[in-house]
């Protein structure tokens, strides 16, 4: 499942491509120059605000969250891993992922 961002599209990532997406996981595409997790300095150019806000359509007061699996520097691009529950994320066995 390979979804481009694009404009006009309302919830999905704006300048990061979904590669995968299910129930437990989500995996993106980092371009370099973006921030995985925000600094003092920067809270809204990172990729994880750009993907809380697509997991929450767009509604700040949801709930729902994503949880970081690891960070890539910012300089870096390649393939960024988020759980979509602290259980998948801390790599609960009962939750096993197999990509290709």
């Amino acid at each position: 499942m390979r979804r481009h961002s694009r404009p006009g599209s309302k919830f999905l990532p704006r300048g990061l491509t979904i590669i995968y997406e299910d129930k437990d996981i989500l995996v993106v595409d980092k371009p370099p120059d973006l921030l995985t997790i925000g600094t003092d300095t920067e809270k809204l150019r990172t990729a994880y605000f750009i993907l809380t806000d697509y997991i929450r359509k767009g509604a700040a007061k949801s709930k729902k969250r994503i949880f970081i699996v690891h960070r890539l520097d910012r300089e870096t691009s390649g393939v960024l891993i988020f759980a979509k529950s602290e259980k998948v994320a801390k790599g609960d066995s009962s939750c096993n992922h197999t990509l290709s």
